[in-house]
């Protein structure tokens, strides 16, 4: 019997998700990990509120991803890579909207990372869960007009599931620094899903609920 709306562990052929909680993860090394120049340079440059600069606000950080899951929100996961010694690479989130029957999901790598597809790698557990597991009609991301890093990835794995980019949203996010980002939106739609997927091997992962 499944015990949580969430999986508490994933496994895919090179990545591990690990519940981000008190209880899985030590605070001193997730501290550490946040600590790192590659991290706290260009890792965070589009999404500076992962910017940990005090141990108490990495300890708050966890508070809060058990409050969201708690409350069935959002869940939040430690990323490994088994082929690297499971070395900590980020930190990524799944969220459902479930009264506009939605999901949405983000991802944050240590720059250290980029370049090896691992952000692809996790967006399709996200993308298949939402249409296969949690029965939603949509999944969504954005990402800033200037990450093109990011953007490039979302490119590809939206093409994978048949989505589009919806266009340009302006003034969209607001930063830490009280600065406004345009987002890009990207959208993968349940029957351009199941189309994309009618000859396409899906679910192949392991998930420990």
């Amino acid at each position: 019997m499944t015990e949580s709306m969430f999986p508490r562990q994933i496994e895919t052929e090179r990545l591990r998700f690990e519940q981000l909680s008190h209880k899985t993860v030590d605070l001193f090394d997730l501290y550490e990990f946040v600590q790192r120049d590659d991290w706290q340079d260009e890792a965070t440059e589009h999404m500076p509120w992962f910017r940990f600069k005090r141990l108490d606000e990495v300890a708050r950080f966890i508070d809060h991803a058990e409050e969201q899951r708690k409350k069935r929100d959002t869940a939040r996961y430690l990323l490994r890579a088994t082929d690297e010694d499971n070395q900590l690479i980020g930190l990524t989130a799944f969220g459902p909207e479930w009264e506009t029957r939605r999901a949405g999901s983000g991802i944050v790598l240590a720059q250290q990372y980029w370049g090896n597809e691992y952000g692809l790698e996790r967006a399709q557990v996200f993308i298949e869960l939402t249409f296969e597991r949690y029965d939603l009609d949509a999944f969504y991301t954005t990402c800033a007009t200037d990450n093109e890093p990011s953007r490039r990835m979302i490119e590809k794995y939206v093409g994978r599931y048949g989505g589009q980019h919806e266009g340009v949203l302006r003034q969209h996010s607001a930063r830490p620094s009280e600065t406004v980002a345009d987002q890009h939106r990207f959208t993968i739609l349940r029957d351009e899903y199941e189309q994309k997927t009618q000859d396409m091997q899906t679910m192949q992962f392991d998930i420990n609920w």
